[in-house]
C-alpha cells in the first residue's frame, strides 16, 4: 500500500526568489519531493509536497539549512507572531523611539497574544510624557543645533530611547517623501534599511527585529553601524586647523636661532667687559693688537 502524500508550507522573508528556485532544484530525485513558491514583496511562501513523510522531512531540512535566517515560520504563522515568539524566547524588550515606528508596529502586534510582555506600545517610550521629552532632549543634545536631517534625528532618538527606557531594542523610522529609513538600535549598534513606502516597511521592520532578537544575520541590503560609529554620526565634524606654510616655519626657526646666538653673545660680552659694554671696543682692539707680531719678532 502506498503512503499518503505529505506536505507543508514554509514562510520566508528576505530570501531572493532566484535563491529559492536554486535550492528547490537541488532536491535529489529519491526524495520524491516537489515545491511551489510564490513571493509577495519580500515574503515568500513555499508549498512542499512529497510521496512520503521521510522525503518531506528531508526537503524541509534542506530549506531550513539554506534559509536559516530567512525562515520565520510554517503553516499559518505570521511574521508578527514570529517576532513576539523571538522576543519572548530570547527575553528581549522592544520599544519604539518615535511615532512613525509606533504606527508601523503597533497595528501589527496589538492582536498577537503575549505582545504586551515584550513590547511597550509606546507607553514607556515616545508616548510617555516624561520619557518622550527626555528622549527628544537627549537626541537633540547630541546633534548640531538646528539639525533637520530626519535620518540623523531618528538615529539619535533610537539610541536615546533605548538608554532612557533600558530596553534591549529600540525601533525608529525616518520618513521621507518617497521612502523611509528603518532603524533598529541595540547595545552593539544600529541597523538601518531604506525601504520604499510601497514595499511594506512594517514587515521589513518586523523582520529586522526578529533577526536581531534571535541573533541572526540581517537580510541583504540592511546596513549596520557599530555603537561607536553611530555615536560619531551625531557629532559635527570639526574643521581642520589651517596649516602654516612651511617657509614661514623655517623663517621663524632661523629668527629664533639668531636671537639665541645674540643673547649668548651679549652674555659673553658682559662677562668679558665686567659689565661695561663701552669698554668692549678697546678690549677687542687690545686683543687684536696683542696677537699681531712686532717688528724683529721671530716665530717659534
Amino acid at each position: 500500500m502506498n503512503e499518503a502524500k505529505a506536505g507543508c508550507v514554509l514562510r520566508l522573508f528576505g530570501a531572493p526568489d532566484a535563491a529559492v528556485g536554486a535550492a528547490v532544484g537541488q532536491f535529489p530525485p529519491q526524495w520524491n519531493a516537489a515545491a511551489q513558491w510564490k513571493s509577495r514583496g519580500a515574503e515568500t511562501l513555499v508549498a512542499l509536497s512529497a510521496q512520503s513523510a521521510a522525503g518531506l522531512k528531508k526537503a524541509v531540512g534542506a530549506l531550513r539549512e539554506t534559509f536559516s535566517a530567512d525562515l520565520y515560520g510554517a503553516g499559518e504563522t505570521t511574521l508578527a507572531e514570529a517576532v513576539v515568539a523571538a522576543l519572548e524566547g530570547h527575553d528581549r524588550l522592544l520599544i519604539c523611539s518615535d511615532a512613525a515606528a509606533g504606527t508601523l508596529l503597533e497595528a501589527r502586534l496589538e492582536t498577537v497574544p503575549g505582545a504586551e510582555k515584550v513590547f511597550d506600545f509606546g507607553a514607556l517610550s515616545y508616548a510617555h510624557p516624561k520619557a518622550g521629552a527626555q528622549i527628544e532632549k537627549r537626541a537633540r543634545a547630541r546633534l548640531p543645533k538646528g539639525t533637520t536631517d530626519p535620518v540623523r534625528l531618528a538615529l539619535m532618538r533610537a539610541q536615546a530611547a533605548r538608554r532612557v527606557v533600558g530596553a534591549d531594542l529600540a525601533a525608529g523610522c525616518a520618513e521621507r517623501e518617497q521612502d523611509c529609513v528603518l532603524i533598529l538600535s541595540s547595545k552593539k549598534g544600529c541597523w538601518l534599511r531604506t525601504v520604499q513606502r510601497t514595499d511594506k516597511p512594517a514587515l521589513w521592520l518586523l523582520d529586522m527585529i526578529r533577526r536581531a532578537a534571535c541573533g541572526l544575520p540581517q537580510a541583504e541590503g540592511t546596513g549596520f553601524l557599530p555603537a561607536r560609529k553611530a555615536e560619531k554620526t551625531a557629532q559635527p565634524e570639526a574643521a581642520p586647523a589651517p596649516k602654516k606654510p612651511r617657509r614661514a616655519r623655517r623663517v621663524l626657526v632661523v629668527l629664533l636661532v639668531l636671537a639665541a646666538l645674540a643673547a649668548l653673545a651679549a652674555a659673553g660680552a658682559w662677562v668679558y667687559t665686567g659689565g661695561n659694554f663701552y669698554a668692549l671696543p678697546q678690549r677687542l682692539h687690545s686683543l687684536w693688537a696683542d696677537g699681531v707680531p712686532h717688528a724683529g719678532a721671530s716665530f717659534l
